[in-house]
């Protein structure tokens, strides 16, 4: 089975980095040729071995996906990022805490500065509307408390990144940030939204499954790194 390079991942980390999609049962001959690291995507968990590679890391991403089917009221301290005055930096924080169950933060073998290097990229390319349509930032007074990002495609839209201050989690600001995302789609005619996140994120599941969110998608991610 053959390797398909990620340019992008590859680039950015200054590793040659590729990815496989598993789609049966059967255990594939892999070749990993000369890559530094390899993402092992499938549906099931099976044992995979690849030669000269050690599995560092396994996550299993869900995607949780919504009909909007009513609009309740956007909170005012809801504003778009690009109608107010916000201290980037403050967004970064924001973006590493939205981080912290992500398999580039959770696998060691990843540095923390590549972790965070990698979120900043994250929030730069939403500002400049590469990874995101817009980004909605929850502010009392000036003080930037938490934010969503999210991208339309054709039928629905997927939220990118959502976080807010852990002192101030607790108090509905996630739930008043999804409501406007929800509260622009519809407006657009855009009826689904999905958000993607980590199994191993009680928090999060949990809250979107509040919100009457439910899972369509599974998807196993392995790590294997050359030994």
């Amino acid at each position: 089975m053959n390797v398909k390079k990620l340019d992008w991942d590859s680039d950015f980390f200054k590793k040659k980095i590729g990815e496989i999609l598993i789609n049966n049962k059967t255990n594939p001959s892999i070749s990993g040729e000369n890559y530094d690291l390899i993402y092992v995507k499938s549906i099931d968990n099976d044992t995979i071995e690849i030669e000269n590679f050690k599995q560092t890391f396994v996550e299993t991403k869900v995607i949780f996906a919504k009909k909007i089917t009513k609009l309740e009221s956007t909170d005012v301290n809801v504003i778009s990022f690009f109608n107010t005055n916000v201290n980037k930096e403050i967004v970064y924080q924001l973006a590493f805490e939205s981080g912290k169950f992500s398999r580039f933060n959770l696998d060691q073998n990843f540095r923390q500065i590549e972790f965070q290097d990698l979120y900043k990229k994250w929030i730069d390319n939403s500002i400049n509307k590469q990874f995101s349509d817009d980004i909605l930032v929850y502010k009392e007074g000036q003080n930037t408390i938490g934010f969503v990002s999210y991208k339309v495609y054709e039928g629905h839209a997927t939220i990118g990144l959502i976080a807010i201050n852990p002192n101030e989690q607790g108090k509905g600001i996630g739930k008043k940030l999804i409501i406007a995302v929800e509260n622009q789609l519809k407006s657009i005619g855009i009826l689904e939204l999905h958000i993607p996140t980590q199994l191993a994120n009680k928090a999060a599941c949990g809250f979107y499954t509040k919100l009457g969110y439910k899972i369509i998608e599974k998807l196993i991610i392995k790590h294997y790194w050359r030994i």
